[in-house]
């Protein structure tokens, strides 16, 4: 098919944060925050709750408590989230055979290929909740314009399907439209554009035609359901203490590995080149890269290599940050996952779910005390 004249966003509401109140439903009626993994973190994700209190993503932590004193901190556990973006993809695939994956937590789906597609995502966003107990916003356009403004509009929780693009554009307000950000809201405010409807129909905004155009567009390209795959990725992680025990460090970059190949498993992607980093407490740091010949996918493989190579990187002193990296990614045409895949998404998920534990590297990751 060359063209679809119906498509759906599915956002995930508050992604990382919902995660994280999933693994520990105690955490639901608490306003929570989860933070990033570097030195100079800021919120990366927030529930409703903290969001009532002014809380919003970017925000450093300390006009966050400010805002509201009894907020709850969370390191952010990439890894596990990648995970889950693996899992909700995958039920996806069970409704709609052509989807795009436009971030962890947005998914574009053509719907025009499929019988009773909104009943479709109905049920896709019914077993997503039921399965993993976090809840999506669908929005669904003639366009990607439009499903995502009918996202934005709708959340949290939202289903919305815009069958009139003149009149759903009445009542949207010009900064929930993908592509307006706060300096063009300035210039179009300064026009007297408030709305989408009018930023439609103004001959004002001469400068946003090519958006405007977007907006309009009653179709879909095929080809922008071709997912724009990554040269390269990896996972760096900034330690609560330091560490001197080899173990400890394979551990962690096990840890950190395994969500990296998740990441390869929803790209169907095979890796040639591994980077793998050290940080001591005295400031010195330490990397080394290593070329593994064919295109790789097997998980055993890729995580024996690493930690050959952090046996020969470390030799002594307190590690303060750790970090993992594959290049050289490539599409590999009748993609399957590791062997022994099954067996370490079960250890992955079992360690991945205590709470407040010392097992090695992932006391790092897993202590669920207050930061801050």
């Amino acid at each position: 098919m060359g063209v679809y004249k119906l498509v759906a966003l599915l956002d995930m509401d508050s992604y990382f944060a919902s995660i994280e109140c999933a693994k520990n439903p105690a955490l639901r009626s608490r306003p929570i925050a989860v933070i990033g993994i570097g030195e100079k973190t800021v919120i990366t994700s927030a529930n409703y709750l903290a969001r009532s209190y002014g809380i919003k993503t970017g925000m450093n932590i300390k006009e966050a408590k400010k805002l509201c004193p009894k907020i709850i901190f969370l390191k952010a556990d990439f890894p596990y989230y990648e995970l889950t973006t693996l899992k909700i993809a995958q039920i996806i695939e069970k409704y709609f055979p052509v989807y795009r994956e436009a971030s962890i937590d947005e998914f574009y789906i053509a719907l025009d290929n499929v019988d009773f597609p909104i009943r479709r995502l109905e049920l896709l966003k019914d077993e997503i909740y039921e399965k993993l107990s976090l809840k999506c916003t669908i929005g669904v356009g003639c366009n990607p314009h439009i499903a995502k403004t009918a996202c934005e509009v709708s959340k949290p929780d939202g289903f919305l399907v815009v069958d009139d693009v003149d009149l759903f554009s009445k009542s949207v307000d010009i900064s929930k439209v993908l592509g307006i950000g706060k300096s063009s809201k300035h210039v179009l405010e300064e026009l007297g554009v408030q709305t989408l409807w009018e930023f439609l129909h103004s001959k004002d905004c001469g400068m946003f035609d090519t958006l405007r155009m977007s907006i309009l567009k009653t179709y879909t390209e095929s080809e922008f359901f071709r997912a724009e795959l990554p040269k390269s990725m990896g996972h760096i992680l900034t330690l609560d203490r330091s560490i001197n025990s080899f173990d400890e460090i394979i551990e962690i970059g096990k840890y950190l590995l395994f969500g990296l190949y998740v990441k390869l498993v929803r790209y169907k992607m095979g890796t040639k080149s591994i980077s793998v980093y050290l940080k001591l407490s005295n400031g010195s740091f330490f990397s080394t890269s290593k070329s593994i010949g064919n295109f790789c996918n097997d998980y055993i493989l890729i995580s024996k290599i690493m930690e050959q190579m952090y046996r020969t990187l470390y030799l002594s002193g307190s590690v303060v940050k750790i970090g993992v990296s594959l290049q050289q990614l490539k599409y590999l045409d009748g993609f399957q996952s590791s062997l022994f895949w099954e067996d370490e998404l079960r250890k992955f998920e079992k360690i991945a779910q205590l709470n407040d534990i010392h097992l090695g590297g992932f006391y790092t990751l897993r202590n669920k005390k207050v930061v801050g």
